[in-house]
């Protein structure tokens, strides 16, 4: 039976001193992972359920805003990728009929928050900022499991997490799926069938499920909230770098029956994790042949350019 496996961080969070010991043994099982699957549960990850909470709610207080004071902070990707994105404003597969959600992203180093939701922005942030050491933690163990010299190979790679004077386009979205009605079935693709773009994408999810991800094998595979848990998967650029030790993994989002039943929305919270602008990807390891050398920034905006419909 194919799953996504459950990986403990308390000996990268629970103490000021790390071994080398538990740094290997951590690395490890995040390697049998993502060059598995491709998706972690990420247990004991050392971010405050108060502040995941409060991103949550802020999040839902600004969807339920009326659509033309949410339309005032419309994004506008010919002149930054901040902002909000309205229903059917985004799609990911040309061919989808149904991927009807809304979302806020904040990406790179100048950041636009609604006036019309004084808490929102604050809440995101502060939420954003507590994963950046997880965020870290996870680039040196992805080097380390790579067997690289320098374990910090990543991370100096992607300052501009925390320099604003380097750009990226990293990016920290929150997701509302509006609640539906019992004319759409159970098993309709929410959000259609895709891969990420940067190295990795940390996921904060409801309680409510949809999401799916394709196996090895090529069966889906729910990825069902866990209480206490944040997803982890891989991303375009994270393959690249790996010469496909680390597939960047299929996912889409469907619609299940409890959701209908409950008729409550959908939420969810996501950072995506990009190297600064500048830094060209090629294969450090593993089959270089397959790939071509490509900069962090052309390569998301060639797939954000294709996913934004006006």
């Amino acid at each position: 039976m194919e799953y996504i496996p459950v990986v403990d961080l308390s000996k990268l969070t629970g103490s000021n001193k790390i071994s080398e010991a538990d740094w290997v043994s951590t690395a490890e099982e995040i390697y049998r992972a993502l060059s598995g699957i491709g998706f972690a549960y990420l247990l004991n990850h050392g971010i405050s359920k108060e502040i995941i909470d409060k991103a949550f709610f802020s999040s839902r207080k600004f969807f339920e805003l009326p659509e033309n004071v949410k339309d005032k902070s419309l994004k506008d990707i010919s002149k930054s990728y901040n902002g909000y994105a309205k229903p059917g404003q985004e799609l990911l597969n040309a061919g989808s009929t149904f991927e009807i959600r809304e979302s806020y992203d904040f990406c790179g180093n100048l950041r636009y928050y609604p006036e019309a939701c004084d808490e929102f922005g604050p809440a995101l942030m502060a939420l954003e900022e507590a994963s950046k050491p997880l965020v870290k933690d996870l680039l040196r163990a992805l080097a380390i499991s790579l067997t690289l010299d320098d374990r910090d190979y990543f991370v100096t790679r992607s300052k501009g997490l925390n320099d604003i004077n380097i750009e990226s386009l990293s990016t920290f979205r929150t997701l509302y799926y509006p609640s539906i009605g019992d004319t759409i079935s159970p098993g309709t693709v929410r959000c259609a069938d895709h891969t990420d773009y940067g190295i990795l994408t940390l996921l904060f999810q409801d309680d409510m499920g949809g999401l799916e991800v394709k196996s090895v094998s090529g069966k889906w595979v729910p990825a069902n909230p866990i209480p206490g848990t944040i997803l982890l998967n891989t991303g375009d650029l994270l393959e690249f770098w790996s010469g496909g030790k680390f597939p960047a993994t299929h996912h889409q989002v469907m619609i299940p029956e409890a959701e209908i039943k409950r008729r409550t929305p959908r939420q969810s919270i996501v950072y995506f994790v990009h190297p600064d602008d500048h830094v060209c990807v090629s294969p450090l390891t593993g089959n270089s042949a397959e790939y071509a050398t490509v900069t962090a920034k052309e390569h998301a905006k060639q797939k954000l350019a294709s996913s934004y419909k006006y």
